[in-house]
């Protein structure tokens, strides 16, 4: 019997150049699930200004070896209230449509304006159709990171109309879900009071290859002494809720006690012009680097290796995958805490936090970290050792297993549980 697979997502899929991308990291995903399902449609809007969007690292569609058994269904950009109200029909039915002819539905809602995923669960709920549910992040958090630069009129209406008409919406596609995936102990223990079968997962980025070797974690111990500077890297966007901000505010602290720091932030965003300003202005010119994007994840995962701290401020109640290239890497994470980062060296080391939004108490762990080469030496390797808990292959499989386990005996339209 031939196995359907359809999710509806957020974008995953980019336009460039008149030719459609794929995320890499879901790319791999897919790859696993095409082991597992005969065929696999995924309707999702495709993305055009792809600065902010986490979509830089991209492949072809047409270039994926297995092409002709997955399927892209665009869907309509609409963030819009009157976008969103003139697409809303058309893809509902076709949405629908979609529904009948899968046999496992996993969907992501994540907004309330535009939002095709949760049209997507209330059309399977009216069909009497199991679904899985997947969050990544809390989704509210998220959404009140860039409350403060709206006037005081868009803020009310965001924080008493728009927010409780989103948790209500997002809570329904919770509680009718056959199964939640949720990734992270954050959106674990945001989300999991409210759905009837939750699990936490995980979606990694790292195979075993990427682990730091023996020889190149001896060397890296080995070059920790005090004539050079610390080193610190961050990779990712610089935008609102990565707190790029506060990461210059935390160096500038740790320069200003007198330690020799050479800082890295890799990646792009519409907040790194105002980075940059902002190093000039604190005179951080000569110890902090702004390279911008990289594409090569060989070299991304050098800076990683090359680097003694993973220095990072979070926001927002998330899971991201930045984090485990770090431990994957020998690189300690230090930053703001949170559920998710604390989970993930719970069992073997290699993180220490500060609470969020206190830089000065960030920038003292660095300062403290930075005057003991053996603490820092033995969070080195812890974090190498908690890296090597998580692997892409492995946590992909444990969702692809949970979705036949509680789906497989829904299959036929009709069956609801």
């Amino acid at each position: 019997m031939t196995s359907r697979l359809l999710q509806v997502l957020p974008s995953v899929i980019s336009e460039v150049g008149n030719e459609l991308e794929i995320d890499f990291d879901y790319s791999e995903g897919l790859r696993l699930c095409l082991d597992n399902f005969d065929r696999v449609t995924v309707a999702c809007p495709v993305t055009t200004e792809i600065l902010d969007s986490g979509l830089r690292r991209s492949r072809r569609v047409r270039d994926l070896p297995w092409q002709n058994r997955i399927r892209i269904v665009p869907l309509p950009t609409a963030y819009s209230w009157r976008d969103f109200l003139s697409h809303h029909g058309n893809v509902r039915r076709a949405l629908r449509a979609e529904i009948e002819n899968a046999d496992y539905l996993v969907f992501s809602p994540h907004s309330l304006i535009g939002d095709w995923p949760t049209v997507a669960a209330r059309e399977a709920v009216k069909l009497k159709r199991s679904y899985v549910i997947e969050a990544d992040v809390v989704y509210e958090k998220v959404g009140q990171v860039d409350w403060t630069r709206n006037p005081l009129w868009k803020r009310f209406v965001k924080k008493y109309i728009g927010l409780p008409l989103f948790q209500h919406s997002h809570r329904y596609c919770l509680e009718h879900s056959s199964l939640a995936l949720l990734q992270g102990q954050d959106v674990y223990d945001a989300y999991s009071p409210f759905c009837p079968n939750p699990h936490k997962v995980y979606h990694m980025p790292i195979s075993k290859n990427d682990y730091i070797t023996d020889v190149q974690l001896q060397n890296k111990l080995s070059s920790l002494n005090g004539s050079r500077p610390l080193k610190a890297c961050y990779i990712g966007r610089a935008i609102d809720m990565k707190g790029p901000m506060d990461w210059l505010k935390t160096l500038h602290e740790v320069k200003r006690a007198g330690v020799e720091i050479s800082a890295t932030w890799l990646g792009d965003g519409s907040l790194l012009p105002g980075m940059r300003s902002m190093a000039e202005n604190l005179g951080m010119t000569r110890f902090v680097q702004f390279p911008g994007y990289v594409s090569d994840r060989d070299q991304i995962l050098q800076t990683l290796r090359d680097s003694d701290i993973f220095l990072f401020c979070h926001k927002t109640p998330e899971s991201p995958r930045c984090l485990v290239e770090a431990l994957a890497s020998g690189c300690p994470l230090i930053g703001y805490g949170s559920a998710y980062p604390k989970d993930l060296v719970g069992q073997c080391g290699g993180g220490q936090f500060a609470p969020v939004d206190d830089w000065t108490a960030l920038a003292n762990i660095v300062i403290e970290v930075n005057n003991d080469s053996e603490k820092l030496r033995s969070l080195i390797r812890m974090a190498s050792a908690s890296g090597r808990l998580y692997e892409r292959d492995a946590t992909m499989q444990r969702r692809i297993d949970l979705i036949n386990e509680y789906l497989g005996s829904a299959r036929a339209p009709g069956n609801y549980t």
